[in-house]
């Protein structure tokens, strides 16, 4: 992920942290903007372990990083792209997601307009996206549902169950917004069955669209 995005003239650092079953890290490319605001996109990078490949859970949401990176403007708020690790608590035995834990303190002081968590983007043409507030923030939400209605992206909002399983919910914990941009459950979730022969072009596709409309 450092050479993709060094490679789309990003600025290009690491956070390490700990686990439980050992060290973890961020990798997170800056794209700097032109006003004081910081816009955050975020894919985990880490799988459940044992034989699950991972490729929907979520190799679809750091492909969907990588395939943004060079296509940052700078033309608002600065951005990051982080591919954050220790997401999956059933292996780290974490009740946090630890990466986004670290970024959310890392970004606490920023003029933070949302963090978005890109998690099994790969199989469904339509999205759900997800936060744990009562209702849609015109700033945060209404932002990306207004992107998806210009690029003819279906989106529809969802109600998180409780506090939410993904990086969003470290970021909405912290009192600082974010939301998560994924498909229905799937089946092969943690399983040996989430192959690369599952993803499809055409979500994938939808994905970027809205992403770049959004920066």
């Amino acid at each position: 992920m450092a050479k993709r995005f060094e490679a789309a003239g990003l600025s290009v650092s690491t956070q390490s942290f700990g686990t439980r079953p050992g060290r973890s890290r961020n990798v997170i490319g800056v794209k700097k903007g032109s006003q004081g605001c910081l816009k955050i996109f975020m894919a985990h990078a880490d799988s459940a372990g044992g034989d699950e490949p991972g490729a929907n859970d979520n190799a679809s949401g750091v492909g969907a990083l990588v395939a943004l990176a060079p296509l940052l403007e700078g033309r608002g708020c600065e951005t990051w792209l982080v591919a954050t690790g220790a997401e999956e608590r059933v292996y780290t035995g974490s009740p946090d997601h630890l990466g986004a834990l670290a970024l959310a303190r890392r970004a606490r002081n920023r003029d933070l307009r949302w963090a978005l968590s890109l998690d099994e983007v790969g199989r469904d043409g339509s999205f759900h996206l997800r936060s744990p507030v009562r209702a849609i923030r015109p700033k945060v939400e209404g932002e990306l549902l207004r992107a998806a209605r210009r690029k003819r992206v279906p989106v529809r909002w969802v109600r998180d169950e409780g506090q939410g399983n993904s990086d969003h919910r470290e970021f909405e914990l912290a009192a600082l917004p974010g939301m998560k941009l994924g498909g229905r459950a799937d089946p092969c979730r943690h399983m040996p069955c989430d192959r690369g022969s599952r993803l499809r072009a055409l979500p994938l596709g939808r994905t970027l669209r809205l992403l770049v409309e959004l920066q």
